[in-house]
């Protein structure tokens, strides 16, 4: 699984340069909408991780391309709010910091 981070983009610390493009919650998880970095002229990537309160974990990742399934970690894959954690992730993909509170 990945390592997950909320950083500092110009943090020399951070070689990935990912960002937090924001978070939303459903009942007690926290959902985080990362921009992973990637090299010049590839699709965009990004990451949801997720925070139950035993620190958190990716749930999956996706791009660009709405035609283009995202990837699904673990028991994450199939699970009935995969559907709703998508739908939240590529609206704050399209406006950063929406949801954040």
């Amino acid at each position: 699984m990945a390592e997950t981070t909320f950083a500092d983009p110009t943090d020399p610390a951070e070689p990935e340069g990912e960002h937090s493009l924001g978070k939303f919650r459903r009942g007690p998880v926290e959902f985080f909408v990362i921009f992973v970095s990637a090299p010049p002229g590839t699709p965009n990537t990004y990451r949801v991780d997720c925070d139950d309160g035993v620190g958190p974990r990716e749930v999956c990742r996706f791009g660009d391309d709405t035609e283009e399934p995202a990837i699904w970690r673990g028991a994450w894959n199939g699970d009935p709010w995969c559907p709703w954690i998508l739908e939240k992730a590529r609206e704050l993909v399209d406006r950063p910091s929406l949801f954040d509170y």
